[in-house]
């Protein structure tokens, strides 16, 4: 009689006690009912006329009248210039927001005015009268003024229009007479037409 030891690594019979251990839960979980297919469901609504569901859209507001309201606008040299003032730009505004912004004002014979919006501003299309800020480049007389803050309020807002009373600071230049800009701060009153 013959007597044979087999010798079965310890590596080995823990594999597969380790393997019957995963498996047993998984065997279990997969044997149990499932679940009632009209047990829980939720339906998401929503209004019509909420717009939650469209798809934003830039709408383009093209500058169509400039009038200053300061400094010039009580003294008759403001009543002089006022003939004298050309404007352009654009506004864009992509779901309540101000995504682009370019203005540039020439009055007379000082410098050109110009703004760049560099930064999205928030506009609160309920809040008539309240001052936004913007941050952009402002440039008078050719010096440029990085991270400049204009500020905007809005007069009026609509789908076809829309009135803004703009402010900003004049920039200073310690190279530039300051006969160039005898302010120091410069507002008026946008009227912007859609596209």
């Amino acid at each position: 009689m013959t007597i044979v030891h087999a010798r079965t690594p310890m590596r080995a019979l823990g594999i597969v006690v380790m393997t019957a251990a995963a498996a047993l839960p998984l065997c279990l979980a997969g044997c149990s009912s499932a679940p009632e297919p009209s047990a829980s469901a939720s339906e998401l609504r929503a209004a019509p006329d909420s717009g939650l569901l469209a798809m934003p859209v830039n709408r383009t507001y093209d500058v169509a009248e400039i009038n200053l309201n300061a400094p010039l606008a009580a003294s008759v040299l403001g009543a002089a210039l006022d003939d004298q003032i050309s404007s352009s730009g654009h506004l864009i505004v992509n779901d309540g927001m101000i995504t682009a912004a370019e203005l540039t004002v020439n009055f007379s014979d000082l410098p050109e005015a110009s703004f760049v919006q560099t930064r999205p501003t928030l506009i609160k299309h309920q809040s008539e009268g309240e001052t936004l800020q913007s941050v952009g480049t402002l440039t008078v007389g050719g010096v440029a003024q990085p991270n400049a803050v204009v500020e905007l309020t809005p007069t009026e807002w609509g789908e076809d229009e829309a009135q803004f009373d703009v402010t900003f600071a004049v920039p200073d230049n310690v190279m530039a007479p300051s006969t160039l800009m005898p302010f120091d701060e410069i507002s008026a009153h946008l009227l912007l037409v859609a596209q």
